[in-house]
Order: C-alpha cells, then sequence, then structure tokens
C-alpha cells in the first residue's frame, strides 16, 4: 500500500481542517467541516493586494448530508470554529458543500 501525498505539500501556509458551525443572518446554525486556508501573510511583503480583502478561503461541507440547509443561503454567514473563535464569510456557491470566502481576520489563526 502507498502513501498518499498530502494535497499542499511543505507550503508553509497556515490551515484548518477540522469541525465548525455556519450561523446564519437568521441565526439558525448547521455543524459542517471546514477546510479552510489563510492567503494573506502579513508577514511577508508580496502578496496580492486582492488577499488583503479576502484574508481566507476555502470550502464547508454539511456534516448530514441530508439535511434540507442550503450552504449558499450563508451570504454573509459567520464560521464558528470549537474554541469560539469567529469571522464573517459569503458562500460562493453549493447546497451541501459550498466555497468560502473570509471577510475579516481568519478564525483559525491567533490574532
Amino acid at each position: 500500500m502507498t502513501t498518499r501525498r498530502p494535497f499542499h505539500p511543505g507550503d508553509g501556509r497556515l490551515r484548518y481542517v477540522g469541525p465548525a458551525t455556519v450561523v446564519f443572518q437568521d441565526g439558525s446554525e448547521v455543524p459542517v467541516t471546514a477546510s479552510l486556508v489563510l492567503r494573506h501573510d502579513p508577514s511577508r511583503d508580496d502578496n496580492r493586494e486582492s488577499d488583503r480583502d479576502s484574508t481566507w478561503t476555502g470550502s464547508v461541507t454539511l456534516v448530514d448530508e441530508s439535511s434540507d440547509v442550503d450552504l449558499s443561503d450563508a451570504f454573509p454567514g459567520v464560521l464558528r470554529l470549537p474554541n469560539g473563535r469567529q469571522s464573517e464569510f459569503m458562500a460562493t456557491g453549493g447546497r451541501r458543500e459550498s466555497g468560502c470566502s473570509g471577510i475579516g481576520p481568519a478564525p483559525f489563526v491567533n490574532a
């Protein structure tokens, strides 16, 4: 049996993959699995200017695939991690799995 290479070998970017909660504008919540990456690294001077406005990105996937929740309704939504940190994001499409574009500080990076 061969070991699969990591998706992002050694790129040094801060990432979070794990449980989270999407909070919709009406206050309803749904558990998701989040796969996120930090786009903007404040310690570097070679960031793209557009990364300063969208500091983190990734995807969210419903834990309960039979749920009637539509993740594309998170426009904007709040992504809350198990440690209580949260940040606003825009869903970029998809009912059960959606891309997300963060607004403001990434909730998985220590301030």
